[in-house]
């Protein structure tokens, strides 16, 4: 655990050390990964939502991982913007509960949740929560949705899994109204 640490505190000086915005901007983000990554193993050992910095007002409560594209992402208490930087959140619902009930997780079109826009239609993508579930889900559809004219309506009393993510994944602009919503359904067993 140590070792990690200090390798994210090398690679951050490092960046510093670079004099270059973008390096320090890409230093944080692998630093952060690695700290998400040892507050979630943490998070499995005490069964218990962990911070990944003391200072940190999120906590890893998930992992969702896609086989199909070899993808693993830590997943966050919070939707914020400011959260969203360093993984996707839960925008409603509970991970714990899962297999009762729906979970909504948004995350960056650009970043995290890129790797929808080629994640075919059938592909698994599974979850594991603090509790150490694990739950299958089958990717059932996309749709693009305007937030600006339409609502996003979950069904939280059956287990699912929503991802949420900005559209198009390929605009300039930040900020759009368009959604990619994906929506899969857990597979029993």
């Amino acid at each position: 655990m140590m070792t990690g640490k200090i390798t994210a505190i090398i690679v951050l000086v490092l960046s510093l050390g670079s004099g270059s915005q973008a390096a320090w901007i890409y230093g944080k983000a692998f630093v952060a990964q690695i700290l998400l990554d040892q507050a979630w193993r943490e998070s499995l050992a005490n069964n218990s939502p962990a911070k990944p910095w003391s200072w940190a007002d999120i906590q890893t409560i998930a992992r969702l991982d896609i086989p199909d594209l070899d993808k693993s992402l830590i997943v966050l208490n919070d939707a914020s913007g400011e959260a969203m930087a360093f993984g996707p959140g839960v925008a409603g619902g509970n991970a714990n509960n899962a297999r009762s009930s729906t979970i909504a997780i948004g995350g960056h079109r650009d970043t995290h949740l890129a790797f929808l826009e080629h994640l075919p239609v059938g592909a698994t993508i599974n979850l594991e929560n603090v509790n150490g579930d694990f739950i299958r889900y089958e990717l059932l559809d996309k749709t693009i949705v305007n937030s600006e004219t339409q609502s996003l309506e979950i069904a939280r009393n059956k287990p699912g899994l929503v991802l949420i993510t900005c559209y198009p994944f390929n605009a300039t602009q930040t900020g759009g109204p368009l959604r990619l919503i994906a929506r899969a359904r857990m597979i029993p067993g």
